[in-house]
């Protein structure tokens, strides 16, 4: 069976010959065992006296000249080492959403700002730093904010390549510069004041929404007009005990434009996936209403229980998940640790159908070689009907 047929079916309760695997992504050092180092490491390049001078003065113009398209290289290697790991479903993303501002610090279109630093394995990456935008005058002053058309027209065009050269070998999962439209929103207010900007801004809160629903439905539909069959959305809307915010208020404030994409995607006969990583147990339903056909995350280090999500939920919404990054994917792991995992997912998980093995996230301290171990034994135990117990 191919690929996308595995997930198309998986995601529609109809019968597969096993059970799918989903990568979340691989963050560089991942993509460099499977693919290869470079001869110089981006740490080597970026991290050095020189390239911190021209970063410091001339980083947004170096954004758009060099920056940009080398993050367009690297994003393509992703999707190009989940492919050659073998799983059937890949998360392809672009992400166009950062200008240098100097050498440690990006902005993010949307309002936010992270620090850009070493991964501890000879890389580049960025970590959230702090709010944008902190009062009216910010919001209305941000230099940064998207031109939506340019961006759908890019991520148009990368994704026509993408298709060309991996969607007839795997299930391309589409996620273009478009983070989630909650998530987005504390990070650019910051989480601690989000309460004070819904109760005193709510009118520069609901063009925030606006905002970003037109970015996220622009660019999905870019990427169904080149045959992406999955759309994936990122919207974090919890802490590992916990929703960010009461279930009835996620519903008020993002519901509407959430039902609105998918109902979009689901018109052009397309999937949608949202991830949400902390604990979603009280949101489920939430999720479920405004049409997903899967979740995924599940985030084991969390205190929401996948396996009791699969009882109540898994006739309604494909589960997508079940292999943490905290231990099983990381060097501390043995082997048969992550194949006894594997086994176990699939034994109680597996039956009705409807799930999509899958590592909870990305992390950089994931080596290629789990990945290779967790899509062997997927090979090895996944297959319909489920003989193990």
């Amino acid at each position: 069976m191919h690929p996308i047929e595995r997930i198309m079916n998986t995601f529609e309760g109809k019968p597969v010959d096993r059970v799918p695997a989903f990568c979340a992504m691989v963050e560089d050092r991942t993509f460099n065992e499977v693919l290869g180092s470079p001869l110089i490491s981006q740490e080597t390049l970026m991290n050095n006296p020189v390239s911190r001078f021209f970063l410091d003065r001339w980083g947004q113009t170096l954004s758009r000249t060099v920056f940009q398209p080398e993050v367009a290289r690297t994003m393509e290697k992703r999707i190009k080492a989940q492919v050659e790991l073998g799983f059937d479903g890949v998360w392809a993303i672009l992400d166009e959403t950062f200008t240098v501002v100097d050498s440690k610090t990006m902005a993010r279109f949307t309002g936010s700002i992270f620090n850009l630093q070493p991964d501890g394995f000879g890389n580049m990456t960025y970590m959230y730093r702090t709010a944008g935008i902190k009062s009216r005058e910010d919001f209305e002053r941000w230099p940064y904010w998207p031109d939506i058309d340019a961006i759908a027209h890019s991520t148009h065009t990368f994704f026509k390549k993408m298709v060309s050269r991996y969607g007839g070998k795997t299930c391309l999962f589409g996620q273009s510069s478009a983070y989630g439209i909650q998530e987005s929103l504390y990070w650019a207010v910051g989480i601690e004041r989000l309460p004070v900007w819904i109760r005193r801004h709510r009118d520069l809160v609901d063009r925030f929404i606006a905002t970003n629903e037109d970015l996220c439905m622009k660019t999905a539909m870019a990427m169904l007009d080149v045959g992406v069959p999955v759309i994936l959305q990122t919207d974090d809307f919890a802490f590992k005990s916990g929703p960010i915010m009461n279930p009835r208020h996620i519903d008020e404030l993002f519901g509407p434009s959430y039902r609105r994409i998918i109902k979009a995607v689901h018109d052009r006969g397309a999937k949608f996936v949202l991830h949400s990583c902390g604990d979603n147990t009280l949101l489920f339903d939430t999720f479920i209403s405004w049409g997903v056909d899967g979740l995924h995350a599940y985030e084991n280090t969390s205190n929401v229980d996948i396996y009791h999500e699969k009882k109540i939920h898994g006739d309604k919404v494909t589960i997508i998940g079940g292999v943490g990054v905290d231990y099983l994917l990381t060097e501390r792991s043995r082997d048969e640790e992550v194949v006894e995992k594997v086994k176990e997912c699939i034994a109680r998980l597996g039956p009705g159908g409807r799930f999509i093995i899958s590592p909870v996230h990305s992390l950089s301290t994931i080596p290629a070689h789990k990945l290779r171990v967790m899509v062997d034994a997927v090979h090895a135990y996944g297959h319909y009907p489920i003989s193990i117990h």
